[in-house]
């Protein structure tokens, strides 16, 4: 999307730049795409954060002054799962592309924590209270309105789940050996979050052979955690 190069160097000196502040809701996709620049520096993470805002204020769009949160709940769903088509991609969930967010954002398909960071920073825009919450093997967010609260699967497209669904799918991923716990259902930081995407990132170069990659996302999540 932009004709500027960026060094891989510069592109790490962003990145620690990044890990040295605060992270937040409102800058998780920042990161995400930062960490992406690394391996594609040509990347414009102003131009794909622009992307998100537009798709933000689409769900604005829908909204009026009085609507209450869960229906701005319903408007981010409308434009990020109906409209916009944003989807698990379960054929090739191993593929790097997956985890980077940019092409998450071209193809509309990518890991639970890739189309939960999007959910995020749409969510931030539109005043709601969410947060990831990182499962054993899985990544949801949770929605807190006044008296409850909801949680959504964006790898599913969006739909919401129950905590007893939560814990039947939870013993399904582990075949039958994890329990749900109340600290499985706790909000993450993005930090942690981070920290989990460049996880996913050096376990599948990892998986493709490629220890060079695979280093340099074990390097990016010291940054994050120093």
């Amino acid at each position: 999307m932009s004709s500027v190069f960026v060094h891989r160097a510069e592109a790490r000196r962003q990145f620690r730049e990044f890990a040295a502040g605060e992270i937040a809701n409102e800058n998780l996709a920042r990161g995400a795409l930062l960490i992406a620049l690394e391996d594609y520096p040509q990347l414009s993470v102003d131009e794909y954060l622009m992307r998100l805002d537009d798709l933000g204020a689409r769900a604005a769009k829908r909204a009026s002054a009085s609507d209450p949160p869960v229906f701005r709940l319903g408007h981010l769903h409308a434009e990020m799962f109906d409209a916009d088509g944003y989807r698990g991609d379960i054929q090739n969930y191993y593929d790097p592309r997956n985890v980077c967010l940019n092409e998450v954002i071209d193809r509309k398909a990518g890991l639970p924590i890739a189309l939960s960071i999007i959910f995020l920073h749409v969510a931030a825009r539109l005043g709601l209270n969410a947060s990831g919450v990182g499962l054993p093997g899985h990544y949801i967010v949770k929605v807190r309105f006044e008296l409850n609260e909801i949680y959504v699967d964006p790898f599913a497209g969006g739909a919401t789940l129950t905590v007893p669904e939560i814990a039947t799918m939870l013993s399904q991923m582990t075949g039958g050996r994890g329990k749900l716990a109340s600290e499985h259902l706790r909000s993450w930081s993005g930090r942690e979050t981070l920290v989990r995407v460049l996880a996913n990132l050096q376990s599948m170069w990892l998986r493709a052979g490629d220890e060079k990659r695979a280093n340099a996302a074990r390097e990016r999540m010291e940054l994050l955690q120093t």
